[in-house]
């Protein structure tokens, strides 16, 4: 077939509506399964030999094959669009400078790319090094950075959704609380039992009996909540999330200019807080769950139809689904894709400007004064409790 025989063909296929062409994809994963980052004081659990002695938080085996299994998932899912060889003009790749992080990437990336051929540098051995490059926590994940995303995680943990799920699970509070040896009186309190439980169990440790009254749920239902208001207002979707998509947007735009001008695919190595996030700037996380363990969102650029489009899609397990941006058709033109994404975008300059100027405090404490049969998170609280999970 010619050159012109060619392209008449893709136009062809544009005429149709088909997807004649895909042109860029960003990938966010969750790590893989690890160690429970910190463990509640009555469990059986505590010692490290159970754990392999590696340490809280750390990858797990499961979790390297967890990655190396979604690399071959995503090799299956773009066939004839990523290269079967490593190159760095087509393939860059991310993370946060957390252990677990920087293992699944690799696991990921040497399902993707084996050593082949000229690559293999050592007899029977097909890995080779591919670099994965830092991101800056107030680019990937605007919290530490930001004074202010401290107040306003504080303002929406005591707003009024957040006192009415307490109060709803109050009980459920009290009754962890005893047999934890945690004084739980939020859901913001409620993820190391969740993690010690849902780990336990993937592991195969036998869970104690008071946990068959709470787990899975409600636990799990609570916890999902935890995740959601990391992102609750558009203010704080903009800090925690406004860099990175202004950043997908801007490539974007690049590479439907100039589909050469820069590796056509970008994988950030993340937490279950980057998927959450992200979800929830989209307007898919409704009812909030919490991500499992190597979950993944891929962002795609495609040209169909004479235009530049977005499709975004979610992967949990083995539920894969299309999902809508903020109301925006599947097929989201990417001027629309922009268009929808406005309010959360946001550049460096600007998003050091809305961190330093600390905004006014008096109305979160008049809300921490308030009269409520909940309790009350503080800031200090927000700051001491760490979510990258």
């Amino acid at each position: 077939m010619g050159v012109l025989t060619s392209g008449l063909f893709v136009s062809f296929l544009g005429i149709l509506g088909v997807s004649a062409e895909l042109i860029a994809v960003v990938q966010v994963v969750r790590h893989g399964q690890r160690i429970p980052v910190k463990f509640f004081p009555t469990s059986k659990y505590l010692d490290g030999e159970y754990w392999g002695n590696l340490g809280a938080g750390q990858l797990t085996n499961e979790g390297k094959r967890q990655l190396f299994a979604l690399g071959q998932y995503t090799r299956r899912r773009y066939p004839n669009f990523l290269p079967l060889k490593y190159n760095a003009s087509s393939f860059h790749a991310y993370t946060t400078d957390v252990d677990r992080t920087h293992m699944s990437a690799q696991s990921n990336i040497y399902s993707l790319f084996p050593a082949t051929d000229e690559q293999v540098w050592r007899r029977n051995l097909n890995w080779q090094p591919i670099p994965i490059h830092p991101i800056s926590r107030d680019e990937f994940w605007g919290d530490s950075a930001c004074p202010n995303f401290y107040i306003l995680r504080t303002e929406a943990l005591n707003d009024k959704l957040s006192q009415s799920i307490d109060e709803e699970y109050a009980g459920v509070y009290k009754y962890i609380s005893k047999y934890s040896g945690l004084d739980i009186k939020s859901y913001f309190q409620i993820h190391t039992v969740f993690d010690n439980f849902k780990i336990q169990e993937d592991v195969g440790l036998p869970l104690p009996d008071w946990s068959k009254a709470v787990y899975p749920e409600p636990i799990t239902s609570i916890a999902g909540w935890l995740f959601e208001v990391f992102s609750r207002t558009t203010q704080m979707k903009r800090l925690i999330k406004g860099r990175f998509l202004n950043k997908v947007v801007e490539y974007f735009e690049k590479m439907a200019d100039d589909p050469k001008s820069s590796e056509k695919y970008q994988f950030y190595s993340g937490h279950d807080s980057n998927i959450a996030s992200l979800l929830n700037s989209f307007g898919s996380f409704n009812p909030p769950y919490p991500p499992d363990f190597a979950s993944t969102v891929y962002i795609e650029l495609h040209f169909e139809s004479w235009r530049h489009v977005v499709k975004v899609f979610s992967k949990d397990g083995d539920n894969v689904k299309q999902i809508s941006v903020n109301g925006c058709s599947l097929s989201c033109p990417l001027s629309k894709f922009k268009e929808v994404l406005s309010d959360i975008l946001i550049d460096k300059e600007t998003y050091d400007e809305e961190c330093s100027n600390i905004k006014d405090t008096s109305g979160l404490k008049k809300l921490l004064l308030a009269d409520s049969n909940t309790h009350k998170i503080t800031t200090e609280e927000v700051r001491e409790t760490s979510f990258i999970t």
